[in-house]
């Protein structure tokens, strides 16, 4: 049973066997003693008055007692049992134990009876104890009257506590040091009360009327008592919060030595109190933080200031390193001078990494929104720019001057093209036409491009599970996926090594540490080399776009970036480990397609596009484009092949146009003012449904054609584009 009393609680319950037979053992001999002493005892007159005048003393000892430790208390009763011991036959001073405990049991929070039987019991024979030692001692002079009392007050002492420690031993299962009754301030105090005793009976002895005149110092000794326990018990209340604090709390001498660590510091780092006492902070701390934090110390313990907080990384005993937020206060002493620190560090080693995973994530996705801007943008200006070229290019005389500039002009335009196409596949804003398709295949076809473009230093393994399933996804671009991972291993072991792709099925139940990996089903691709590694500080940016470890002439830094935007847009998630000196393991979750739909049978190749269109002639071609430049190429490109040609900025110019003329292809912008480019073709097409669209755009809306599926009558140009993609696509609309 558990009884709350105050900020602690008192234990009562049914003794043990064993504990109880040892309780009847000792009440038994008390009472045998106190038999003994009552036997044949004829206090004298003097004797009566010295009991008469130490009863109410001995009685109103207890209501001043002091509660110490979990065990027992203090109060100023034995020295009134050691005066009696030394001036009382032994039958009154067995009176005096009673009359002691008598107060105890009219208590309202009074313990069972068993435990006031054993405390009487217990008192008593440490009082018989100590007149038996001071009766053989015999009386005499000053000196043996002190030498009497000495020992009365050691064996009544001695007697007491270790009957409660036996007692407690076999009833609580309190060890000796646990029970604190052996400690030097248990027996100390106790020791001194009693020593009182003999100053008790030597007033007694010389005259007893004096007796009352103790009273004030035996307040003052109350006092004391008070004042001892309100330290002790304010010293228990720290050491139970210092112990239970779930924040790791340190305390910290002047020099930097660690004095006491609390339980939630030892299962942070891994150590024990004993490995930490005496040894200075630092050797636990990052060796980058060290200088930054002695300085701070330096500043706290010469008083300069009271406090800091500081973000400081302690390593474990097994290596690892955490993040913490690291308050710490200086205690000053009596003299204001600094006494000691006292450090409360707290884990924040998961949310740094969930902070730095949001920051890197927004980052990302803030490149990836510029990036798709500027592609946008830009690829307007390569299609005029790459347009024009063409029509340069037809009326320059071969082998000319002029014509050699234009091509040179046509080459850089292809570069920009693939270029922006990298920013688009990174931003996530590339038109996809996914399939359903087996991952392994699309290795295996890969394999002999692979191989030689390793080199013969690299040897190449694959691990192909034969139960992979299905994915959906644009084959196209997992092959440049897997091309560019392959390439970026190649790099990383420029004297060779081992390369291995695999591919497996993976069940994801919970999301994985990064918290980057949804629950579901996946197929994964895993691409290992063993190369040089990537460092910390480079893996939070690998993926950024421009950012490259290679030289100049052997990297763009757009490979990892385009992989990224890849994975991301087809749905699925990447994840990297890296070792320096060991290699790095790129693998690729992309979602198990859950339905049975047979593999979309390859697409037809559109007709090669002639340069005069035959059925052009009587045909309308509306084109809807709020870029000028690129409205007015396409306007004369059409017109050149013979088609009537009707341009638009916008939505509401192509419906006024749309109401006075019949339209036979719509050609608009995706991105356009206001409405966009289908929903254009939505309205147009709600009068007039046999209406052919074709979309063109180097940037793809949100959600916009999400499963790679156009609606029939429908197709979809990439800017930029040539004169003959261009043609060649409304002439398949046409036919």
């Amino acid at each position: 049973m558990t009884e709350p009393s105050g900020w602690r609680s008192r234990r009562f319950g049914p003794l043990p066997r064993h504990a109880s037979a040892y309780a009847a053992a000792v009440g038994l001999a008390a009472v045998v003693a106190a038999a003994a002493a009552v036997v044949g005892t004829t206090p004298t007159r003097t004797e009566w008055t010295s009991f008469a005048l130490l009863l109410p003393l001995a009685a109103l000892a207890p209501r001043f007692r002091v509660s110490v430790g979990r065990n027992h208390s203090f109060h100023t009763g034995p020295a009134f049992i050691v005066a009696g011991a030394l001036v009382l036959p032994p039958a009154l001073v067995v009176g005096l134990v009673v009359a002691l405990h008598l107060p105890l049991w009219s208590r309202a929070d009074q313990p069972p009876w068993y435990i006031q039987v054993f405390n009487l019991s217990n008192y008593t024979l440490s009082a018989l104890g100590a007149w038996a030692v001071a009766a053989a001692v015999g009386p005499g002079d000053d000196a043996t009257f002190a030498l009497a009392g000495l020992l009365a007050a050691a064996v009544f002492v001695g007697v007491n506590h270790t009957l409660l420690a036996i007692m407690l031993r076999l009833g609580r299962g309190h060890t000796f040091r646990e029970s604190g009754l052996f400690s030097a301030t248990g027996l100390g105090i106790e020791f001194v009360l009693a020593l009182l005793g003999v100053a008790v009976g030597a007033f007694t002895e010389f005259n007893p009327w004096l007796l009352p005149a103790l009273i004030a110092p035996l307040a003052l000794g109350h006092r004391s008592l008070s004042t001892i326990a309100l330290l002790r018990e304010s010293e228990e209340r720290f050491r139970t919060m210092f112990e239970s604090a779930p924040t790791a709390t340190m305390l910290l001498g002047v020099d930097g030595s660690i004095k006491a660590v609390n339980r939630s510091l030892e299962a942070l780092l891994g150590y024990t109190e004993d490995e930490f006492r005496g040894h200075p902070v630092g050797e636990h701390m990052h060796a980058d933080d060290r200088e930054d934090g002695a300085e701070l110390y330096a500043e706290l313990v010469r008083g300069d200031r009271d406090s800091y907080r500081r973000e400081a990384r302690f390593v474990t005993k097994d290596g690892r390193t955490v993040i913490t937020h690291l308050a710490a206060a200086l205690v000053r002493d009596a003299d204001e001078k600094p006494d000691y620190v006292i450090a409360m560090a707290e884990d924040v080693t998961q949310e740094k990494q969930l902070e730095d995973q949001l920051r890197q994530s927004q980052k990302l996705e803030a490149i990836g929104r510029l990036a798709g801007g500027v592609s946008h943008d830009f690829n307007n200006m390569l299609t005029a720019i790459g347009g024009y070229t063409a029509f340069a290019l037809e009326h320059a005389d071969e082998g000319s001057l002029l014509r050699s500039d234009l091509d040179e002009i046509r080459k850089a335009t292809e570069r920009a093209a693939l270029l922006t196409r990298q920013l688009l596949a990174f931003s996530r804003k590339q038109v996809l036409t996914p399939e359903l398709l087996d991952l392994n295949e699309i290795v295996v076809e890969l394999q002999t491009m692979l191989r030689p473009l390793i080199g013969e230093d690299i040897v190449l393994s694959m691990k192909l599970d034969p139960a992979l399933g299905q994915i959906e996804a644009d084959p196209g671009q997992l092959q440049q996926v897997v091309m560019n991972l392959v390439v970026n291993a190649r790099d990383a072991m420029p004297a060779g090594g081992a390369l291995s792709i695999e591919t497996a099925n993976a069940d994801v139940v919970d999301e994985l540490d990064e918290g980057s990996i949804a629950p579901g089903r996946y197929v994964t691709l895993t691409v290992r080399d063993a190369g040089e590694g990537i460092d910390e500080a480079t893996l939070s940016q690998i993926f950024e776009p421009f950012f490259t470890t290679k030289d100049s002439d052997k990297g763009t830094g757009l490979g990892l970036s385009t992989v990224y935007g890849i994975v991301k847009q087809s749905g699925g998630f990447i994840a990297v480990e890296s070792e320096v000196g060991v290699g790095s393991e790129f693998t690729m979750y992309l979602r198990r397609a859950t339905d049975v739909r047979q593999p979309r049978p390859e697409a037809t190749p559109s007709p090669v596009p002639v340069p005069v269109l035959q059925d052009a002639d009587g045909k309308t071609v509306l084109v809807v484009e709020d870029e000028d430049v690129v409205r007015g190429l396409v306007r004369q490109v059409l017109e050149g092949v013979g088609f009537d040609v009707l341009v638009a900025r916008n939505g509401e110019e192509a419906f006024a146009l749309a109401e006075k003329h019949h339209i036979d292809v719509l050609l608009s912008d995706l991105m356009l003012p206001k409405l966009g480019g289908h929903e254009v073709a939505d309205r147009l097409r709600s009068t007039r449904p046999e209406l052919k669209v074709l979309y063109m755009s180097g940037y793809a809306e949100s959600g916009l054609f999400s499963d790679g599926v156009l609606p029939p009558g429908t197709a979809f140009l990439e800017k930029p584009f040539t004169f003959s993609e261009l043609t060649g696509k409304v002439q398949a609309l046409l036919s």
